[in-house]
């Protein structure tokens, strides 16, 4: 299944290149690449690094009460760059748990819940700045509906989940009765991802801890947006900063579609779909519009993912490993022996 999913990945991929690049001179490209302001590239490298810490000092937080120390943190967030660029599936988070788990005294099950609220933690913040941001922007009515309604839908979501780790035990009794309508191999695991899920989120009940942890995700995503404005600005794009976060949130919702390892094709068909029509760039610009896909591919995605070569290398990781040790663990962790009654 998995190698479907590659291939899969693989043909997205491929198509979305190929709109990408069909109509590209690249000696524009060349020459928009030579003529770059080095002042602004540089200067994405202080939000950055401040992204990066925030993303550490959060997840020490969420893996409260054990203590792990952020470096330890720093290393496995490296090498999950790396792992979700190479692997399906975004695996590279189940690789940074091991990665974290096999030097602390916690278990890879404890370790990954933490991860998955930090992604929801990244998710419905990101949500929520797209829906304060559509009315805005000069988008077409049917596609600005059309986000309205998935963010709706999102954030909706994620209420629910939190009433539901409000109201455990009836949410529990609501999910067994729910999930008896399938098979039982199929509602066990179902039932256990639901328990991780509410778990993680139940975290969440503590208003000042909630607050906290929310306004952290839209520094992060404020900053983020920061680097894709000032690689705008580098290759001369004249690009607003609530464009600049359009631009950031859609790139980053793409990177759900399955793809080739580091998304390529996916990211830039991405930006060339939604950049133009918010700038009402015309099409005769589209070389530049490639040209800042490309440089904000490079600048997003190369530095981590050099880093998290090295600590993969300094690590010892190799794919069988982790693989292996996962599988023994999920014979003994609670999550795996969940069954519903």
């Amino acid at each position: 299944m998995k190698y479907l999913k590659f291939v899969i990945g693989l043909l997205i991929s491929g198509v979305c290149l190929w709109l990408a690049i069909k109509d590209i001179q690249f000696a524009k490209v060349g020459d928009a690449l030579g003529t770059l302001n080095w002042w602004w590239l540089l200067s994405i490298s202080i939000p950055t690094a401040i992204v990066i810490y925030l993303k550490v000092w959060r997840n020490q937080i969420l893996l409260k009460p054990d203590h792990v120390h952020k470096y330890r943190l720093f290393t496995a967030l490296m090498i999950s760059y790396l792992w979700n660029t190479i692997l399906p599936a975004r695996l590279g988070e189940v690789v940074r748990a091991y990665t974290v788990a096999r030097t602390e005294k916690i278990g890879t099950v404890r370790v990954f819940s933490a991860i998955l609220l930090e992604k929801i933690l990244d998710i419905i913040p990101c949500f929520v700045l797209l829906l304060g941001l559509i009315p805005f922007l000069s988008i077409e009515d049917g596609f600005k509906t059309s986000v309205l309604l998935l963010g709706s839908v999102m954030v909706g979501a994620f209420l629910v989940c939190l009433l539901m780790a409000w109201q455990r035990n009836r949410a529990e009794k609501f999910i067994k009765f729910v999930l008896k309508l399938l098979p039982a191999k199929i509602g066990n695991k179902l039932y256990g991802f639901a328990e991780e899920v509410l778990d993680a989120v139940s975290i969440l009940l503590d208003p000042r801890l909630a607050f906290i942890l929310f306004i952290q995700s839209m520094v992060q995503w404020t900053l983020n947006s920061l680097v894709y404005l000032w690689v705008a600005w580098a290759v001369g794009l004249p690009m607003s900063f609530e464009v600049g976060m359009m631009v950031m949130i859609a790139s980053n919702l793409g990177m759900v579609v399955p793809a080739a390892p580091g998304y390529i094709g996916t990211f830039e068909v991405v930006i060339l779909a939604v950049l133009p029509a918010s700038l009402n760039v015309a099409y005769a610009n589209r070389d530049l519009v490639f040209t800042y896909a490309l440089l904000e591919h490079i600048v997003g995605f190369l530095p981590v993912v050099l880093l998290g070569a090295f600590y993969t290398w300094h690590e010892g990781l190799k794919l069988g490993k982790v693989d292996k040790t996962l599988e023994q663990e999920s014979l003994t962790t609670p999550a795996a022996e969940i069954k519903m009654r």
